[in-house]
């Protein structure tokens, strides 16, 4: 039985699996980002090498002048980061669906007698369903923890189940204690995801599907697919951003 919640791209090739996501109509391009600037929805811009998460949004979107207008960063240090040359990896959500593209070149301008930060409008970007989400596998030797609160009324000490694997919609959860059991379709509220190096994620998972997995030694597993319930915007951009940097980690080692 698959561990994910949700019928989701294979991570064996991201690269085409992103490929097949890519959008190159000048008309739809122009259509994405004119709604993200009428939603006025908040925009990860992702600095390569960088930790920092920086937020903005879209000002305005100039078709003529083939350019992308967005807010600048706060702080002098992180404008700075941005002029670097390195560009950046444009990331948000429209309706559920992650929009994202390589920016090129970041400069400063003045709109509406305000600095701003003006990037070319891309040539194609990636519009990936929230099941279109491709899974990045955690470290085995190394693993990494979600703690899910008690619902017994006996026990009441947190479980600390291991990430087999996550995405931008849901979690896979291995967990040896047999406290968590295997019934579907619950509601896991107040669950924390302790991904390395970044905020901790505070979010609700619903139970999609279980299996039980024999280990080595004999032991039994229980796994859990899970999918993500409401996560606030604010924890999707940071698990976006968590799963985007292992995945570019990944593809650098190749």
């Amino acid at each position: 039985m698959p561990s994910s919640p949700q019928h989701e791209a294979s991570p064996s090739d991201p690269d085409e699996q992103l490929a097949r996501f890519a959008v190159h109509s000048r008309t739809e391009i122009l259509f994405l980002l004119r709604a993200i600037q009428k939603r006025k929805l908040l925009v990860n811009l992702d600095i390569p090498g960088s930790r920092q998460i920086i937020v903005t949004s879209v000002l305005a979107v100039n078709d003529a002048a083939n350019a992308l207008i967005l807010d600048v960063a706060r702080g002098d240090a992180l404008n700075h980061e941005l002029m670097s040359g390195k560009g950046a990896e444009f990331i948000t959500q429209l309706d559920g669906v992650t929009i994202s593209f390589e920016t090129g070149p970041v400069s400063l301008c003045d709109y509406e007698k305000l600095p701003a930060l003006r990037i070319t409008l891309p040539k194609s970007l990636i519009r990936l369903q929230r099941r279109e989400h491709f899974r990045v596998p955690m470290p085995i030797a190394n693993p990494v923890k979600c703690i899910v609160p008690s619902s017994s009324e006996e026990d009441r000490e947190p479980i600390t189940t291991h990430i087999v694997d996550i995405g931008c919609g849901g979690v896979a959860l291995a967990d040896t204690s047999g406290r968590l059991g295997p019934e579907t379709g619950r509601i896991l509220t107040g669950c924390k995801l302790l991904l390395p190096e970044t905020d901790v994620i505070f979010t609700t998972l619903e139970v999609r599907n279980s299996a039980q997995i024999r280990l080595h030694n004999g032991a039994f597993q229980t796994r859990l697919g899970c999918m993500f319930i409401k996560l606030p915007n604010d924890m999707a951009a940071t698990l976006q951003r968590f799963v985007m940097n292992i995945e570019r980690a990944r593809r650098n080692t190749l």
